[in-house]
Order: C-alpha cells, then structure tokens, then sequence
C-alpha cells in the first residue's frame, strides 16, 4: 500500500484570514491622509539630526509586517519610519525592542550593513497614533537579492522561484555574500536563549525575553488566540531541550486551538494529533546545550539589499531575530531557491531534488568564506537536522515534514506513514486524551464561526491534550 498522500501544509482558519485582510485594509484606508503625512514627516525631523532640507515624503510601502514613510532630502539622502501594521503584528511594542537591540548589536559586532537607527519610542510616545516606531536611514539600492536570484519569467504576481538558468558564477557571487553574513552572524554567541535587549544605562545588551518567533505570531494572530498561551515575554531558556519542549507545546496549542479548517477527517485529526505528541515526546536534549548564537528566521534574499553591481550594500527586517541553538546557525538555508518548499507547486520531493545542487553551490562558497573569516565550520554540520529544526518552528507546515521524512527517522519503518502504528509510542493518558480530541474536532467543524479564545477556555483546552 502506498504511503499516505498529504497537504504540503495545513490550511489557516479561512474565516479569520478574510477578517484579517478587512481589518488591515481598513486601517490603511483609515491613515491614509494629508494630515497624518505631514504629522510623519515631522516627526522624522525632529527626531534626526540631518542638516538637509527634506524634499519628499513618498508614498508608504508594506510588506507582511511593516508600513514605511520615507523623506527624502534634497542631497538625495533619504530616512524613514517604520512602524509595525495594526492587526498584521500582535506584539508591536515587543518586536520593536528586541529588533532594535539585535540591529544596534549587529552594527558594533560585526560588519553586516544595517541601517543606522536615529530613535525608537512605544506607541504612547508616538503623537501620531500609528503606534510604536522607529526612525532611521534609508538605504539606496537598486534591487533585492531575491530579484537578482529569481525567474524572471514569472509573473509579477506569483511568488518568486530561482531562475533555473542563472550562471554558476552569479550564483557564487550573491550565496558567498549571504554565507559570509550567516557566518559572521554565527560568531555572535550568548549564554541564554532568547531575544535581546539593551540594558538601560549601560549601551550593552544581553539576552532579555522569548524568543519572539513568527510562528507566536501567527498563532495569536490566525487562531484569535490569547497571548498568555505563550511563553511570558519575559521568559529566556537555558537549554535547547527547553526552548524544542515549548516549540512542541506551540504546535499542539495550534492544533488544539483553531477551530475552523484544521482537519480534514477523524483520521487526519488523529495523524496531527500524534504527530504532536511524538514530537513532544522526542524534545531532548542535544549537543548544543548551552550554545546559543544569534539566528533571523527571516534572514532571508527579499531582505538583503543589493547595488547595480550585485553587492550586499544592506540587509533589514531583524524582527524574528534572537539567541537561538547553535544547529540553527548550522543548518542549510531553506531559502536557495526562494520559495518555501510548503509553498512550492511540485511537492517537497521535486524541491528537495532542484535544492541538492544549489546547496552544493552554497556549502562550497560557504567553505571559501569560512577561510577568509576564520569562522566555525558551518559547512561541516547542520545537513541532517535542518528539516527537524524548520518544522519545529512551523506549526502550519508542521505536518507533511513530520510523517513524510521525520517519523520514520526517529522512530523507525512506517510503511503507511500515519498514526496507527504509533500509537504504542504514546502514554496511555495521550491514547485517552486522543479520542476525545478528535470528537471535539469533529463536532467543532460541523459549525464554522469565528471562536475568540478566553483565557481560562483555552488554558483548559490545551490541558486536556499537553500530557
């Protein structure tokens, strides 16, 4: 019999992302006035010590997370401010302390070029009412790296794939400046896991909260769960079994928590459900106990600033950025050819046969930029775990990883790819608290609503499947 066929991820909560959308275009249409871009460009001018005389402000852009007003001054020079998007970020205050930390520390440690941040204040500060910010420069550049790297072929619309043609040697050029980036980025080690902060007073900073991930992101945001599910903000962890142990207890709480297109059928419920717990069951702890370096989960080409000459002459976006296991910093990049293998059109097979010849690229060029900093070795490690570390970070694409090339993995021949002949690996309160789950699953999609989660709801939700 053949192994199970699969999603390459589970679905969002369908109802929450259309409300999603509506709400953050009706707080772009809602800011979108004269008034309030005059209020922005003033306060980008009090706030730097430019002696140019500002000549434009241009249209905001957004990405994911971010909306930006850049002024431009009359030498050509241009800085902006940059503040995070109502309801597309759920702990905006948070994201932007630890981001600008991380950048401040970048700049004195390494020479990775970030932008030069001239303030950062919290939403309360902030007369303009968009919320925490912060200023600072603009750096010009004629394209991204995922455009130098990307088919140009496809259609402005659809997300961007490596140009199956590009030359080896533009290839080397742009993967050895982003391995040199990685690398130096490797060298920046600390005692704890978790994001950074800056010591008031002192201009230093030290590991200080959670690590802020996307994924906790999503989870508040895509399941209108509430916050306190998660880690508290102040929580750092001094072991990589701890940091796997709560990634493990995330998954679960997504699962548990979203009520709207989470499972196919009762026998999806019960793979994903087991999934989960094995996952749970296999954090321990590893080699790199205590090794903790600094890692951007969205260190990626889209974010790294090239000239015409296809130099690195920036790189931004260090939200997701934190004091993260070692092997992190070991493991091969998933973004060699760009798009992410849940999101590509042939199925993780065909993605995985089109990324062995690129990470090859890569892992030569790495080696050479290893010899020019004398780095770890980066390039020696990291080959086997990469998968295992990606989808523990990934409560969304979590679960074709899992039983297509994990599960067997750790555990062991499983010809069907699926739950049942797991079920002697779970505890008997796990092999309980199963067929309830499911039952709950199963009457929850009967009725297709928005669920805002109460504290206590929730808490007492996740009790009865983290055992």
């Amino acid at each position: 019999m053949p192994p199970k066929k699969r999603f390459l991820r589970m679905e969002k909560d369908d109802l929450i992302w259309e409300k999603l959308e509506e709400d953050v275009d009706e707080w772009n249409r809602s800011i979108r006035t004269n008034e309030l871009y005059h209020a922005v460009a003033n306060m980008i001018l009090k706030y730097t010590s430019k002696d140019g005389q500002p000549m434009q402000l241009h249209t905001p852009v957004w990405g994911a997370y971010n909306k930006v007003y850049r002024l431009e001054y009359k030498d050509g020079s241009s800085v902006v401010m940059r503040v995070p998007m109502q309801g597309a970020v759920q702990f905006p205050e948070e994201k932007i302390r630890y981001e600008v930390a991380t950048i401040r520390h970048i700049a004195t440690h390494t020479t990775i070029p970030v932008l030069h941040i001239y303030h950062h204040r919290t939403a309360a500060e902030n007369p303009t009412g968009l919320g925490p910010f912060i200023i600072m420069d603009y750096i010009d550049h004629h394209q991204n790296m995922s455009r130098a790297l990307a088919d140009p072929g496809r259609d402005i619309g659809e997300r961007p794939v490596l140009d199956p043609n590009i030359t080896e040697g533009k290839l080397e050029l742009l993967y050895g400046q982003i391995a040199n980036i990685l690398l130096q980025l490797s060298t920046l080690k600390f005692p704890r896991l978790g994001s950074l902060m800056e010591e008031e007073g002192v201009g230093s900073v030290s590991v200080g909260g959670r690590p802020l991930i996307s994924n906790m992101n999503d989870i508040v945001q895509h399941i209108n769960a509430p916050e306190e599910i998660l880690p508290s903000p102040s929580q750092s962890y001094s072991s990589a079994h701890e940091w796997y142990s709560s990634l493990a207890d995330m998954h679960m709480a997504q699962l548990a928590l979203q009520h709207n297109d989470a499972v196919e059928d009762e026998e999806d419920a019960r793979d994903k459900y087991v999934a989960r717990q094995l996952f749970r069951n296999l954090a321990q702890p590893t080699k790199t106990e205590g090794d903790f370096r600094l890692f951007s989960e969205d260190l990626r080409p889209a974010n790294v600033l090239l000239d015409e000459n296809i130099r690195v002459v920036g790189v931004i976006d260090w939200e997701f950025a934190y004091a993260a296991p070692a092997q992190y910093s070991f493991d091969p990049p998933w973004w060699l050819l760009i798009k992410e293998p849940e999101w590509t059109d042939s199925g993780y097979h065909e993605w995985m046969k089109a990324y062995k010849p690129r990470l090859q690229t890569f892992l030569r060029v790495l080696e050479a930029e290893e010899a020019k900093i004398a780095a770890t070795d980066l390039a020696d490690t990291g080959k086997q775990t990469w998968l295992l570390n990606y989808a523990a970070r990934k409560s969304w694409a979590f679960d074709y990883v899992w039983w297509k090339f994990l599960d067997e993995q750790y555990f062991g021949p499983n010809e069907d790819q699926d739950y049942k002949i797991r079920l002697a690996l779970l505890s008997e309160p796990q092999r309980k608290a199963m067929e309830s789950f499911v039952a709950r699953k199963m009457e929850g999609s009967k009725d297709r609503k928005i669920v805002m989660w109460e504290k206590q709801d929730a808490a007492d939700r996740l009790a009865e499947v983290l055992i």
